[in-house]
């Protein structure tokens, strides 16, 4: 069994979802979802470390994902790292007013994700 920790990044985008790949694999068990309700039903029955939230998706987006991820209690004290191309005043205003760890802007550099990682996982020692 691995001693890796378990990342879920959760964004619709494909191509980001493989750069999460060529960034974070092999230092971490990498999970991914292309939605919400994905992860969701993935948090339902898997544990997860740190959780990378896209916020722009169809149906539900990452915003109404953390309402949703209150429904679990187990997921409450883990750290969750939004990353987003939405650089709108409105937009980091309302993401910062919610208890996530930390925001980044997409594209991401592969060694301050990976440092902002750490810092989560250390967060929660």
């Amino acid at each position: 069994m691995s001693d890796k920790k378990i990342v879920l990044a959760i964004d619709d985008n494909l191509q980001q979802l493989s750069e999460f790949k060529s960034i974070l694999i092999p230092e971490y068990d990498l999970r991914t979802v292309k939605s919400a309700s994905e992860a969701v039903a993935f948090l339902i029955k898997n544990k997860a470390n740190v959780i990378l939230l896209d916020i722009e998706m169809p149906n539900i987006n990452g915003f109404e994902f953390l309402n949703d991820l209150i429904k679990i209690p187990s997921y409450l004290s883990t750290p969750i790292i939004i990353v987003s191309g939405n650089t709108g005043q409105d937009f980091l205003t309302k993401a910062k007013s919610t208890d996530v760890f930390d925001i980044m802007i997409k594209p991401v550099n592969r060694d301050n994700l990976i440092a902002v990682i750490e810092k989560a996982l250390a967060s929660k020692d």
